[in-house]
């Protein structure tokens, strides 16, 4: 499994938004994955999660795609928004929901995968960060499984990141971004401008020698935790996220 940033909106108390300020975001959320190159994935920032309930309806002669599509378009019709039409659509049994998305315990969440390349890691962080704006009453939970957020864990509300105390020496390491409003590494785009798309599989690899495999496995770096940084995480030039923050603190 390649390196990803994952996102969440805990459902907790002081998480909420209307169904407008949601609509913005997935308008937004549309920009960025038509807008710029991906290498690995997109962003999937979800409300829910949708499976067809294929077991009620394997005996049917009419596809369970095509009784779902002509319901939803039947319930547009009639003024209801996507929660609603998923609403019925699950009483019905038609569909199988996951509501609040990929994780358990959210109103919305999704991860990217990104690997190594740092740019996609920038563009999923700077479209949070907006989302943040359009979500005001929310506290996005961000969390890098490489080094572009040099802490790994924050949390961002309304443009502002927050970091967290830990139980370890990490919160050394949080103390001082913190300090020097540096939580984002910087990154020169230029260096991921052909930057080749993500494979999880090596056609014959099981064929080759062994010096060969351990060249594409340590060339290919499929996890991203590595990236090409000049030094101590940041490139010499390139997009700074930090200076769109408003404001860096700690979690209360």
């Amino acid at each position: 499994m390649s390196r990803r940033i994952i996102y969440r909106i805990e459902d907790r108390s002081g998480n909420s938004f209307t169904e407008e300020e949601w609509s913005e975001v997935v308008r937004l959320q549309h920009w960025y994955n038509s807008e710029f190159s991906w290498s690995t994935g997109r962003i999937s920032f979800k409300r829910f999660v949708v499976f067809p309930n294929t077991e009620d309806f394997k005996d049917v002669s009419v596809s369970i795609w095509d009784h779902i599509a002509q319901r939803h378009q039947d319930l547009r019709a009639m003024g209801l928004q996507e929660p609603e039409i998923m609403a019925n659509l699950e009483s019905e049994k038609l569909v199988i929901v996951k509501w609040g998305g990929y994780y358990d315990g959210c109103l919305a969440s999704g991860f990217t995968r990104v690997a190594d390349n740092e740019w996609n890691a920038f563009l999923v962080c700077d479209f949070l960060l907006k989302t943040s704006t359009l979500l005001p009453e929310c506290t996005i939970s961000v969390q890098d499984e490489g080094r572009f957020v040099k802490t790994g864990r924050i949390g961002i509300r309304n443009a502002a990141v927050f970091l967290k105390h830990e139980p370890d020496d990490s919160t050394l390491l949080a103390e001082e971004a913190c300090a020097s409003n540096r939580v984002f590494s910087v990154v020169d785009a230029a260096k991921y401008a052909r930057h080749p798309s993500f494979r999880n599989v090596i056609p014959e690899f099981a064929r080759l020698k062994a010096m060969k495999k351990r060249e594409i496995v340590r060339n290919w770096n499929w996890l991203g935790y590595d990236g090409r940084y000049d030094l101590d995480g940041d490139d010499v030039r390139g997009y700074d996220l930090n200076s769109k923050v408003r404001f860096f603190g700690f979690e209360e």
